[in-house]
């Protein structure tokens, strides 16, 4: 499990002034587990962002033989992007997949048979490589948190 890190201090205070003022933040939890959902299928949508890596031409002329149309990185048969979760409680919100290989996708590294086959990292979850959420993901919490605010202010 990685955590994920808010970079802008002026998003981190205000979520916490708006978390102390309410009696109960699950929903303010569930609302930014819900946009940590939709920036990461932005991302498969998008295709990464940053660009993901691409296939190699190997890989796609092993598909052609195999009859598997080649959708986009990521995309040969769409379960990684549709086992992603998202949950919350009272105090945290998170997204991630179950699926065995949804790491070795994300952080890249050595996989497959001896660990002799090279995966590029293509981060799909809404973070960067330091552990910091993406600009589009702070956003979307900034709106989440903005709307509550609204609400108790």
């Amino acid at each position: 499990m990685s955590i994920m890190e808010i970079s802008s201090s002026e998003l981190t205070a205000k979520l916490n002034r708006v978390a102390q003022a309410m009696s109960d933040t699950a929903p303010l939890t569930a609302a930014i587990a819900g946009s940590l959902a939709t920036v990461t299928d932005d991302n498969f949508t998008a295709q990464g962002r940053p660009t993901w890596a691409g296939r190699k031409p190997s890989t796609i002329k092993n598909y052609q033989r195999q009859g598997l149309s080649y959708g986009g990185v990521l995309q040969l048969s769409g379960t990684l992007r549709a086992r992603i979760v998202s949950s919350s409680d009272q105090d945290s919100a998170s997204v991630g997949s179950n699926m065995p290989y949804a790491a070795i996708q994300h952080f890249g590294g050595m996989a497959g048979r001896n660990h002799k086959t090279k995966i590029k990292a293509r981060p799909y979850l809404p973070m960067d490589a330091n552990g910091f959420l993406q600009p589009e993901a702070e956003n979307e919490i900034f709106k989440d948190v903005d709307f509550y605010w609204k609400k108790i202010f």
